[in-house]
């Protein structure tokens, strides 16, 4: 299941890149991340609605969830990302959008959570979510990085 023209409309309107076939990212999330955000705010705007209508402060709630929840899945399809500089170097941007440059080299340990990966790298870590899609060299180069180590 493709949503490939609302994927377009939004990455234009949040300014995130996409070259057609080409991966945004060497890891990122999946469109159905988005997809997902996407459904929870046409869950909150019913709840919103059903607000309005019989004035019930659960509903109000039940819709500020859903708005957050919804606000947290679009920034992680758009910010959480991984990008290759080059074969000694690798930028990670968090959900949040904070942006920092690792070193391979660096690359200590790989621990493997129920839901998710951490990449343990110099003195940070950088999360990596179990539906992430990353590419074939990232993988190589990681794998690589903690053969060495």
């Amino acid at each position: 299941m493709k949503f490939k023209f609302v994927v377009f409309i939004v990455e234009k309107l949040l300014k995130t890149k996409a070259n057609g076939d080409e991966p945004r990212a060497d890891m990122f999330l999946p469109d159905w991340v988005l997809a997902f955000g996407i459904v929870l705010a046409c869950v909150g705007l019913g709840f919103l609605i059903a607000f309005i209508v019989l004035f019930n402060y659960i509903l109000l709630l039940v819709a500020l969830g859903a708005f957050l929840l919804t606000a947290i899945a679009v920034l992680c399809w758009r910010n959480q990302t991984i990008r290759i500089i080059d074969d000694k170097k690798f930028e990670y941007s968090t959900f949040l959008g904070k942006k920092k440059v690792y070193y391979f080299d660096e690359i200590k340990q790989l621990r493997r959570n129920s839901d998710s990966m951490t990449l343990f790298v110099g003195d940070g870590k950088v999360h990596i979510e179990a539906c992430a899609v990353m590419t074939e060299r990232l993988v190589n180069l990681i794998n690589e990085a903690l053969a060495r180590n």
